[in-house]
């Protein structure tokens, strides 16, 4: 098991996107993946094989337990990188449910981002959802109503 230390786009080959993976045992080489973005991520514990021409196959440890069926219990081996893709990806859902608010409502930009926060928060579990639209505009100054 090897740590992925950094991730560098080097190009296209055909439809796969090229990257060169360099990981903390200091070996590197190149792999191939499907998107941009890669399924797996900086600081993710991996297995992984090398041929003679350097093209690098990422294999993720098998958290769920034995063969085929799931009978294990989950791993928190990459709960750390884990953990930040899923508040990634609350960030952006709150974000585009903003948007989507405000343009409806026709708000302006920091009424956007504060209701950007306002759902952040709710989805994260930071904070409860208010009880009704009066009380949510109810703190804020920028409120039209």
């Amino acid at each position: 098991m090897a740590k992925i230390v950094s991730i560098t786009p080097t190009g296209q080959w055909q439809d796969l996107f090229k990257l060169e993976i360099r990981f903390d045992n200091g070996d590197f080489g190149t792999a191939f993946a499907k998107s941009q973005t890669p399924s797996y991520a900086v600081g993710d514990e991996v297995e992984y094989t090398k041929n003679e021409k350097g093209t690098i196959k990422i294999q993720r440890p098998n958290n769920f337990g034995g063969g085929g069926s799931f009978g294990g219990s989950f791993s928190n081996a990459s709960k750390s990188s884990g953990d930040e893709r899923s508040t990634s990806i609350i960030r952006q859902v709150a974000l585009k449910a903003a948007v989507e608010y405000a343009s409806a409502a026709g708000h302006d930009v920091n009424t956007i981002l504060a209701n950007a926060e306002t759902f952040n928060k709710w989805m994260s579990g930071q904070s409860a959802a208010p009880a009704s639209h009066a009380e949510h505009f109810a703190t804020r100054s920028d409120s039209p109503f």
